[in-house]
């Protein structure tokens, strides 16, 4: 896990430094609070010997003069944690170390610098990109020929590598690399970053790890109760949602039932004064075809036939036959039309139950 967050920060740190202009970062570096690392006699020297000073809130004090092996790292250690804390440490060489080229590249290759001038690093120096600590500057943008003026300063890796990986061993891992060119020009070199970040969370490693893995399992726990706390709280907004709609329902139901007394009284009068519609059809199947009605009325099973018939005489006698009607007379004298083959009659009847 700690491998996990070294990696982000490292990688969040890089892309945030690049933001910032050189001539900034370099001011900043100068000023910033930092374990400093001087080395006293031979850089290879083995062991070698360092001078470590603290500088905070832009005042440096000496912590002392130590010798990497075994008793001096632990001393250096103890003196840098109980000053220092977690500060990043960097590491000051001599001029002599530090090497320069200024480079011309397009100006496309601004985008991806860094594995640009990585992958030009053999052709432009002695050495490859993975034996030197480098980094690079922009000098100028020359857009009118397309061009990328850049300043390449690195050490060789091999120079300094025994100092290292003794600061290694000390648990003080540098971060940058202080120099400063023979016309006493500020240059840093910035080292991997994860290394400081792992360097400080170290002795963080377990106890995040554990309160992370502490955090997962409350997660497990937890998740199955907050699913059902949200599907309970939608459940809720839904019934609210559709309460409107059940109170609708419910009313109407209510009012049905309670007019279901009504409805069986509509029901009760409409078999005492019969039904119109089903009387209209029975009179319609038993008149022929030669006779039509002009008028049909119903009040109260009292039925008033008028229309006209080729045989108004045996009108009479067809609806006395049927079971739906009950005592049919003519209710006026039948009339023969003029000029028609056809009597005008006006019959009177009743509607049985």
């Amino acid at each position: 896990m700690a491998t996990v967050i070294g990696d982000f920060l490292a990688w969040w740190a890089q892309h945030m430094l690049e933001l910032i202009p050189e001539r900034l970062r370099q001011s900043d570096a100068v000023l910033a609070d930092a374990v400093l690392v001087d080395p006293q006699g031979p850089i290879d020297a083995v062991p070698p010997s360092v001078a470590i000073s603290l500088r905070k809130r832009g005042q440096t004090s000496t912590l002392g003069r130590y010798t990497l092996d075994g008793h001096g790292m632990r001393t250096a250690q103890g003196a840098v944690t109980s000053m220092g804390g977690n500060l990043p440490v960097s590491l000051r060489l001599p001029p002599s170390l530090l090497l320069e080229k200024h480079l011309s590249l397009p100006l496309a290759a601004e985008r991806e610098l860094d594995r640009v001038v990585a992958y030009e690093m053999d052709r432009e120096t002695p050495f490859t990109a993975d034996e030197v600590y480098w980094t690079s500057a922009i000098e100028q943008r020359d857009r009118a020929q397309g061009k990328l003026k850049l300043r390449l300063s690195l050490v060789p890796k091999m120079a300094i590598l025994p100092l290292v990986e003794a600061l290694d061993d000390a648990g003080l891992h540098p971060a940058a690399l202080d120099l400063t060119t023979a016309e006493g020009q500020p240059r840093r070199i910035e080292l991997d970053v994860e290394r400081h970040v792992e360097g400080s969370l170290r002795r963080y490693a377990m106890p995040v790890a554990v309160a992370g893995c502490a955090a997962l399992a409350l997660a497990v726990i937890a998740v199955p109760f907050v699913r059902q706390a949200v599907e309970l709280g939608r459940v809720q907004d839904r019934i609210a949602e559709l309460k409107p709609t059940v109170d609708q329902a419910e009313a109407i139901r209510r009012r049905i039932a309670g007019t279901g007394a009504g409805a069986d009284v509509v029901s009760a009068e409409r078999t005492r004064l019969g039904s119109p519609i089903k009387v209209l059809a029975a009179t319609t199947q038993i008149l022929p075809d030669d006779t039509h009605l002009t008028d049909f009325t119903m009040r109260q099973r009292k039925l008033s036939l008028v229309g006209q018939s080729a045989a108004a005489a045996k009108l009479i006698g067809a609806l006395a036959v049927d079971p739906t009607f009950k005592d049919p007379v003519f209710t006026a004298p039948v009339t023969r039309m003029e000029g028609a083959k056809a009597d005008l009659f006006s019959i009177g009847a009743e509607a049985r139950p």
